[in-house]
């Protein structure tokens, strides 16, 4: 007499359950992957000669050194919601107890067809807690 598990009726439903749980977690994590935490602590129109040009200093919320990809992911999120219309757009990337009128740690540009550069700054990170974490350098 052949022996099986009787398995219990909704046995395959919570699995299948447990699995689109975990995919949409993954997907949710994917498409949100690298954009970090911000506050935006200044808005600023310095438009010229026609030109429309809007600045946002901002202050991303981190306990640690972002990676440049990071800091590029979120900045491009910053102009796809709602600063795609200006003809300059500049976002100053400051890490937390930044002097937000000093240089800043990244700088993104845009254009209306997209981002056109963004650099870091090192030399934002001397004088500040966050000169200690500078790559290559043990925190």
């Amino acid at each position: 007499m052949e022996e099986y598990t009787k398995k219990k009726p909704g046995y395959v439903s919570v699995i299948s359950f447990v699995f689109l749980v975990i995919v949409i977690v993954i997907v949710i994590g994917l498409r949100s992957g690298g954009v970090l935490e911000y506050m935006i602590t200044e808005t600023e129109d310095i438009s010229y000669a026609g030109t429309p040009h809007m600045v946002y200093r901002v202050v991303v919320k981190v306990e640690e050194i972002p990676l440049k990809e990071e800091l590029e992911k979120t900045a491009i999120e910053i102009w796809e919601n709602g600063n795609k219309e200006w003809n300059e757009f500049t976002v100053f990337m400051y890490l937390p107890d930044m002097d937000t009128g000093l240089v800043a740690y990244g700088v993104a540009d845009f254009r209306p067809e997209g981002l056109k550069e963004f650099r870091i700054e090192e030399a934002a990170l001397y004088g500040t807690k966050w000169e200690s974490q500078k790559k290559g350098e043990a925190g």
